[in-house]
């Protein structure tokens, strides 16, 4: 989404009528999107916070790999939590670290899907993208978050300089 940035704007959604609320600053176009990138698809997520993204694309029957150190926001078991409330603790695996500890780990040229939506630094973006280009399939989609929040300029700073 290219336009004028935006200021991050945080607040709960619940995904289903019983469900938990999850905080999460994902829009609902952006969450539209990322169901349909996602459906029935391996996918890769770099920064997971509570897991509304994680369990959006888990939702669409999609195996989510989400790697999180989970220590700035402390949402470890929050998203544990929320995971099992949404019925998808089977289709997505918590790899608690950070990208360059997990992404240089894994086989290349397996995901259908790279969101990239972690650490919003100019230098761990471009690492990031670097691997999930390495990591996507021929056919993939990488997915990068933020690229308009003002108060993520790393984001921007990366992308357009990839």
């Amino acid at each position: 989404m290219v336009g004028a940035a935006v200021k991050l704007d945080w607040r709960p959604v619940a995904l289903t009528p019983d469900g938990p609320r999850i905080d999460t600053s994902v829009t609902e176009a952006e969450t539209a999107e990322l169901q349909r990138l996602s459906a029935g698809k391996s996918v890769l997520e770099v920064g997971s916070a509570y897991g509304y993204s994680a369990i959006v694309m888990a939702l669409t029957g999609a195996y989510v790999v989400a790697i999180d150190p989970h220590e700035q926001l402390a949402s470890y078991e929050t998203m544990g939590a929320n995971l099992d409330a949404y019925g998808v603790a089977d289709r997505v695996s918590i790899f608690r670290g950070n990208s360059q500890t997990w992404m240089p780990q894994m086989v290349p040229s397996g995901w259908h899907l790279v969101w990239i939506d972690g650490d919003h630094s100019a230098e761990t973006v471009t690492h990031d993208v670097t691997w999930a280009r390495k990591l996507l399939r021929k056919d993939g989609t990488l997915a990068c978050h933020d690229y308009d929040e003002d108060t993520c300029p790393g984001v921007r700073q990366a992308l357009d300089a990839l």
